[in-house]
């Protein structure tokens, strides 16, 4: 589905990730479709304040500030982080973190939080699981956790896991959120535009934390 070459790691490594946004990240970045800001307006319209977590380049965050989110965009590659930082204009709202969202420490939750591509880069369901209880310590109770990444439309493409992001049924994505999330909007559409690129299925889900 990927030009060669410009397969994203399927790691949660940030230093595989450094070396990835040094060489072939720019050829998957692209602004989201309208299908994420279509769910953004309907379960957290602007100006709420969000984290866009593995935010990469920064594309999606500037995304967000321009529709007038209160963006706050993190991403554990401390390479990632100075390429958005150089790529956003002078004036631009959105602030820059470099933070792992799995690591220890305290939270500040944020009560919207978005992840872009960061689940589908977990290859196994421990680090699914271990992904989806940093988003419950991100958001907090009653947050919303806005998720985008790769759907197997069937076990078969579940099956083929030859490169790029870890593809997932709605039954395995359930059971890794289930402990902390109710989901409250899935919808299937394309990840993004690029032909043979970006254009491949992916889930895009709203859920929220729940109190406890």
């Amino acid at each position: 589905m990927h030009p060669d070459g410009a397969l994203p790691p399927r790691s949660l490594n940030a230093a595989e990730w450094d070396h990835t946004y040094e060489t072939v990240a720019a050829r998957w970045d692209e602004e989201p479709p309208p299908v994420l800001g279509d769910l953004l307006a309907e379960h957290a319209p602007p100006p709420a304040r969000v984290l866009d977590v593995g935010c990469g380049l920064g594309t999606t965050a500037r995304w967000l500030a321009a529709r007038g989110y209160a963006v706050t965009a993190c991403d554990f590659s401390a390479r990632a982080i100075e390429e958005a930082r150089r790529r956003t204009p002078e004036g631009s709202p959105v602030r820059y973190e470099v933070r792992d969202v799995t690591g220890p420490g305290p939270v500040d939750p944020f009560p919207v939080v978005l992840d872009r591509g960061v689940l589908h880069t977990c290859p196994t369901g421990h680090e699914r699981r271990t992904f989806a209880a940093a988003m419950a310590r991100t958001c907090g109770p009653g947050g919303l956790w806005v998720h985008v990444g790769a759907a197997a439309l069937s076990e078969e493409d579940a099956l083929d896991q030859s490169g790029g992001p870890s593809w997932t049924t709605e039954e395995t994505f359930r059971s890794a959120v289930a402990p902390w999330f109710t989901v409250l909007d899935l919808r299937i559409a394309d990840f993004g535009r690029q032909p043979g690129v970006t254009d491949w299925p992916a889930r895009y889900a709203v859920l929220r934390r729940g109190q406890g």
